[in-house]
C-alpha cells in the first residue's frame, strides 16, 4: 500500500490519528518531527534557536523526501507545506488534510510549550492557519473536518475513502 501522509496545522491531531490509523491498517507509523529530532539529536526548539525556521525547514525537507512511500502512515509537521518543493513532492502522494478550526487548536495548545512557532508571540497563529489552509488543501486527496469527530471516526473516514478509491 502507498504511504499516507497526514497534514494539518499544529494541534490538529496528525500524530494521534497517524498512530491509530497505522494500527488499524497494519502499517508502520512515522512522525517527521520525531525523525528530525532523532536524526539531528536536537529538540526542535533548539534547532529553531540555533538555525532559525529556514534551517529547520531544510532539515524537514530532507526528512520528507527520504520517507518511505510504501506501507507507512506519516504525520508531518504543521509547516511542511510552507516550502513549494514540499508541496510539489506531496502532490504525488496520498495526503489527508486534518482540517481543524482555530478554536479547537487554540483550546488544545493553550498550555503547550514545545512548539516554537506557537510560543512566538510576534506571530499571528490564527492568520497563519488561514494562510496555510489553502496550501494544505492544495496537496490533499482527502480533507476531513475534525472538530466534531472522535478519533475513531476520523480513522474510519480515512479507511472508507481508501476502500472506495
Amino acid at each position: 500500500m502507498n504511504s499516507i501522509y497526514l497534514v494539518g496545522f499544529m494541534g490538529s491531531g496528525k500524530s494521534t490519528i497517524g498512530e491509530k490509523l497505522a494500527e488499524r491498517l497494519g502499517l508502520k507509523f512515522m512522525d517527521t518531527d520525531i525523525q528530525i529530532e532523532k536524526q539531528t539529536m536536537k529538540k526542535i526548539t533548539d534547532i529553531f534557536a540555533d538555525q532559525g525556521e529556514d534551517g529547520f525547514r531544510e532539515i524537514e525537507h530532507q526528512i520528507l523526501i527520504a520517507t518511505r512511500t510504501k506501507d507507512y502512515i506519516i504525520a508531518t509537521g504543521g509547516g511542511i507545506i510552507e516550502r513549494e518543493d514540499n508541496r510539489v513532492w506531496l502532490a504525488n502522494q496520498h495526503v489527508v488534510y486534518l482540517k481543524t478550526s482555530w478554536e479547537t487548536i487554540n483550546r488544545r495548545l493553550v498550555n503547550d510549550v514545545s512548539r516554537p512557532i506557537w510560543q512566538d508571540q510576534s506571530r499571528d497563529k490564527k492568520q497563519l492557519l488561514t494562510e496555510r489552509d489553502r496550501k494544505y488543501t492544495q496537496v490533499a486527496n482527502q480533507v476531513i473536518e475534525t472538530d466534531l469527530l472522535a478519533e475513531d471516526k476520523i480513522v474510519e473516514q480515512i479507511v472508507s475513502f481508501l476502500n472506495n478509491k
